[in-house]
């Protein structure tokens, strides 16, 4: 696949230059106003408009470089619960290599930006539309809820970024250095904080407003950029406040599989999903550049990570990440019931497309199953899932409380929370069968518990990076898959694109590329 290569900082400075060129223009000379096209002059004048431009903030959240496929790809890929079994260019990531054209790099850089530059536009421009004020009020709330949920997937991916906080003004703004990270992870707070506090809860939304953002959301998001940057202290209060029941209603939902399929989207258990829809329409997935009438939003993810013979397979679990599901049986002797929800493997009843595990012929022990459309299609060749990506789950909440007790001394506070999720699973109770444990041996058990919790969501590499793991447990991470065996120190964090760094003489390249 080809991807356009896109710079920021080119696009910048290429609106600006045309802009500056037409209000040189004298109205007596030409008149350049095309009145079937909409123009920053034309546009931002009325609350529909507020309304779209809004809507437009979501969705680069579709777009390849983000939820559409790639982020979750390269997340999965580095992390020690999947392995690279891709013949292709995205094999670069797992093996910590880069080359100025693969869009691995690109991509992410490239929409998540195209995200911020329109929250950006939101924020300046929606405070001057005369509008209905509480109206106006969520919508601001929500493009600083999504603009900081940008910057957070930029700053885990990349690290080293430009925090561009207003659309360009001038030439000023054309080459964006980068900004340390504290003052990213500042900003990131910051606009999730006053997210937080005008945003609704989840149940105050109508049905035709499922998937914005909301209070809970917010207060998730604000609590994983505390756990992040290590503030356990602040983290701890915001997610007992969200078990409380202070910023909307959620509880673990019964069936753990139910939090990947088309079947129960936007259930108790999420707190933010990005909406898929196999039926949109469109003839073209959209891939990257400008939105065009023919687009269809619909997932690629299904058949990068289906099993080969049913989609591409460029993904598949590791040997550790399979065995370490069976280090415990339920209370009633089986194995983990979330084993068989997150891959496929040869056990009796098992179906794959509906076939045997003799007849899918696979060509490994194990496979990806989350997130697949294995009940109730024959295979992902089309590229069109409508499943959601459950980005921030109840069960997160409750296993990163239980981390922050467990980092403030509280140990034994930290069980009960662990259990809730252990409990979906049939698991035995940890107070009986791992009691007393100290801080240390708490953390490797919520190690675990994560693991098998989150494996294939593209949360095990970002614990990784949180925990600090490259640096003081490289051991058990090549133990677990030997991929890591090719880290390089700072490779842990992407390259900045090349192409970025070319055009831009104020960006460094990250350290180790």
């Amino acid at each position: 696949m080809q991807m356009k290569k896109f710079s920021i900082t080119k696009n910048i400075a290429t609106v600006l230059v045309l802009s500056a060129l037409l209000s040189a223009c004298s109205e007596d000379f030409i008149n350049l106003n095309n009145p079937n096209q909409q123009t920053t002059g034309s546009f931002w004048k009325t609350q529909d408009d507020a309304i779209q431009a809004t809507n437009a903030v979501y969705s680069a959240m579709y777009y390849d470089g983000m939820y559409m496929r790639l982020w979750p790809w390269i997340m999965d890929v580095r992390a020690d619960d999947c392995r690279n079994t891709s013949p292709w260019w995205i094999t670069d990531v797992s093996l910590y290599n880069v080359t100025p054209d693969n869009p691995c790099y690109i991509a992410t850089w490239e929409h998540a930006y195209k995200g911020v530059w329109r929250a950006n536009q939101v924020l300046e421009n929606v405070p001057n539309i005369n509008m209905d004020e509480k109206l106006k009020k969520r919508l601001l709330a929500e493009a600083k809820f999504m603009r900081a949920f940008y910057y957070y997937h930029l700053v885990i991916t990349y690290k080293n970024i430009p925090l561009i906080l207003t659309p360009a003004h001038g030439p000023q703004d054309f080459y964006p250095a980068q900004a340390p990270e504290e003052e990213v992870w500042a900003q990131i707070i910051k606009d999730f904080t006053e997210a937080m506090a005008d945003l609704p809860k989840k149940e105050e939304y109508s049905s035709a407003d499922v998937g914005r953002a909301t209070k809970g959301a917010a207060a998730g998001y604000l609590a994983k950029s505390y756990m992040f940057i290590h503030q356990f202290d602040k983290a701890a209060p915001i997610l007992k406040d969200i078990i409380d029941q202070k910023y909307g209603s959620y509880a673990l939902v019964a069936n753990y599989r139910d939090n990947f399929t088309e079947d129960n989207e936007n259930n108790e258990e999420s707190l933010f999903e990005v909406q898929f829809d196999r039926n949109v329409g469109g003839t073209t997935l959209g891939w990257t550049g400008d939105p065009a009438p023919d687009w269809s939003k619909t997932s690629g993810k299904a058949r990068t990570y289906a099993p080969l013979g049913f989609g591409w397979g460029d993904i598949t679990p590791t040997d550790w990440i399979f065995n370490e599901f069976q280090q415990e049986l339920t209370v009633e002797g089986e194995l983990d019931p979330r084993m068989k929800a997150s891959m496929f493997f040869d056990y009796p009843g098992v179906k794959v497309y509906g076939k045997t595990w003799a007849e899918a012929k696979l060509p490994n022990k194990c496979h990806i199953r989350k997130y697949l459309n294995d009940d109730h299609y024959s295979d992902e060749t089309e590229w069109r899932s409508g499943i959601n990506e459950r980005v921030l789950r109840y069960a997160d909440i409750l296993l990163l409380y239980a981390e922050a007790l467990n980092e403030l001394g509280q140990t034994a506070e930290a069980y009960p929370y662990i259990q809730q999720v252990r409990d979906r699973a049939h698991l035995p109770n940890l107070q009986d069968v791992k009691p007393g444990m100290n801080q240390q041996q708490m953390r490797d058990q919520i190690a675990h518990e994560r693991a098998l919790e989150f494996c294939f969501e593209a949360q095990r590499y970002v614990d990784i990076l949180r925990w600090g793991w490259h640096y003081n447990n490289l051991n058990t991470l090549i133990n677990h898959d030997p991929e890591f065996a090719k880290w390089v120190e700072g490779r842990e964090i992407m390259a900045i694109p090349p192409t970025e760094v070319n055009i831009n003489k104020n960006l460094k390249q990250n350290p180790g590329w």
